[in-house]
């Protein structure tokens, strides 16, 4: 109920300026993505659980041992679902029409928090199903990658600044996933320290991304308030005209 009410209450969000067609576009690709991605959630959470008395989550780990397939259906599911929430390559595409179509507040709290929702989700199952198996743990790394690299070549390619750092945001939580997948790795090859780094590097760089990139997207807005564009192209000289807001940028 709560992740439902997280994805509608985002939807109007987006979708605030919805005169707009471009935002009405935008809105409608989240909101059939988050909810492709909520069912996959669900069938994850029915798969997992079906051999325990109760979809507790404290009964979720005992029942991992008798997972279908070695847990792969669950594991498989839990990347599309929260993978989706998270923006990650190659299920990223809602992520830079939805930041840019938003108000800039909202897409602080959008790229901030509401993408971390994801990681969250993704730590969770980690820690729930025990052990995962290592050709998890290099999905998670080089999609992590994939997300990373393409994430920061399609934000230099951006005009239009809050697509860019929307792409950003893309190229940011492929960092995150590489922490997880390393974590993920060192628990299954038993190298504890690996899996130590692994996720406090993906932990620690989730804090970072959720200040930082609130910060960008707030002074973003700031810029296109003052100056009307978003277009890069046309913007210069901001730092003696707008010295404050330059510094939080």
């Amino acid at each position: 109920v709560t992740w439902e009410t997280m994805a509608l209450s985002a939807y109007a969000a987006i979708v605030f300026d919805h005169d707009q067609p471009a935002v009405r576009r935008a809105g409608l690709v989240y909101l059939v993505l988050t909810h492709a991605g909520t069912l996959g959630l669900l069938a994850m959470f029915l798969l997992w659980g079906r051999g325990s008395d109760s979809l507790a989550f404290v009964q979720l780990t005992p029942a991992a041992a008798h997972a279908v397939s070695g847990g792969a259906p669950v594991l498989l599911l839990a990347f599309f679902g929260f993978g989706m929430k998270a923006g990650a390559f190659p299920l990223h595409f809602w992520l830079p029409g939805a930041h840019a179509a938003a108000p800039s507040h909202v897409s602080a709290l959008l790229s901030g928090v509401m993408i971390k929702t994801g990681i969250y989700g993704l730590l969770r199952v980690v820690m729930l199903f025990g052990p995962v198996p290592a050709w998890w743990g290099w999905i998670v790394l080089l999609l992590g990658l994939a997300s990373a690299v393409l994430g920061v070549l399609w934000a230099l390619d951006q005009r239009d600044m809050k697509r860019a750092l929307a792409y950003s945001s893309v190229d940011n939580i492929g960092v995150i996933l590489l922490g997880l997948g390393l974590g993920a790795l060192g628990t299954a090859y038993h190298h504890p320290l690996l899996a130590l780094l692994g996720f406090t590097a993906s932990l620690l760089h989730s804090m970072n991304h959720a200040l930082f990139k609130s910060l960008l997207f707030l002074s973003a807005g700031v810029v296109a308030r003052a100056t009307h564009t978003r277009n890069i192209d046309r913007l210069g000289g901001l730092l003696r005209a707008m010295p404050w807001t330059a510094a939080a940028f």
